[in-house]
């Protein structure tokens, strides 16, 4: 019995024959992550749409990681079902609850049972030895299952901001004037691209840096806005990102082109964006 962390991801598999492209830089994200915040691990595998990372201590921090959609922290074991049944069991005996449910995955179609096979054996096998009930909508816990080489068995499923892992979609500049344009440059991330942050003025990219797995940010101060075309040729960057909305509209005179992720929100849209990363 090992402690992991499985890691999902949503995007990524869409990609096709660029998925394993996807896959490794992702890895790598995940690499910076850890050793930016001094985690220790083992190793990390990747197997069946998962990358699984051998750790003992709680890696919260993989929420920051674009390109994940979501991350347990589980224990491995070998896939049979009683063995479920005693880790289930070790998860579970201090935990306070009065209905639960379970959700098993049968990624490895070798496993004898299928997943509502599993979910049912769980299920009972929790009903009576903690005399609790089945609640598939309105449960106080969740018990996750997921059978790939070995099997995962965890009690919380911690969210991810999902996108593409940053670096795979090239660099953009990013003009920072407010906190719009953070804003900005948090959503081209989330499509895979390294941020290149420059002001007119110094100020705060603490928000960028959050999210900065796989790159450096280091804010670049300009005198004017047409330093912008100079920046992205010397960085080979395919455009300029601004926090630009219909009501803050306005040309700029570059011959770079000028991306407006913003520019079809509402107000309150853009709060729910800016309280969603915040």
């Amino acid at each position: 019995m090992e402690n992991v962390v499985i890691v999902r991801y949503s995007e990524i598999s869409l990609k096709g024959n660029n998925r394993i492209v996807f896959e490794k830089k992702l890895i790598d994200n995940i690499k910076d992550c850890l050793k930016k915040n001094n985690v220790k691990y083992e190793k990390i595998d990747r197997l069946r749409g998962r990358i699984i990372i051998f750790a003992e201590q709680e890696l919260n921090c993989l929420k920051y990681v674009f390109g994940i959609s979501s991350f347990s922290h589980a224990l491995v074991i070998e896939p049979e079902i009683k063995e479920i049944e005693k880790t289930v069991s070790k998860l579970i005996e201090n935990k306070k609850f009065r209905s639960f449910r379970v959700s098993a995955q049968r990624l490895n179609k070798n496993f004898p049972l299928t997943s509502p096979e599993i979910e049912r054996e769980i299920g009972s096998f929790v009903c009576k030895k903690f005399n609790k009930k089945v609640s598939l909508k309105d449960f106080d816990l969740e018990i996750g299952i997921e059978i790939l080489d070995y099997a995962y068995v965890f009690i919380k499923k911690i969210k991810g901001f999902n996108g593409l892992p940053v670096g795979v979609e090239g660099k953009v500049v990013s003009l920072i004037e407010d906190e719009n344009s953070l804003l900005a440059s948090l959503l081209m991330m989330k499509r895979g691209c390294f941020v290149i942050p420059v002001s007119l003025k110094k100020t705060n990219i603490g928000l960028i840096r959050k999210f900065a797995y796989g790159f450096e940010p280091e804010l670049i101060i300009i005198k004017n806005i047409k330093e912008l075309d100079e920046i992205s040729k010397e960085n080979n960057a395919k455009a300029v990102v601004v926090g630009q909305t219909l009501e803050s509209f306005k040309e700029l005179e570059l011959k770079a082109m000028v991306l407006r992720p913003l520019i079809g929100l509402d107000k309150k849209i853009i709060k729910e964006f800016s309280n969603y990363f915040s």
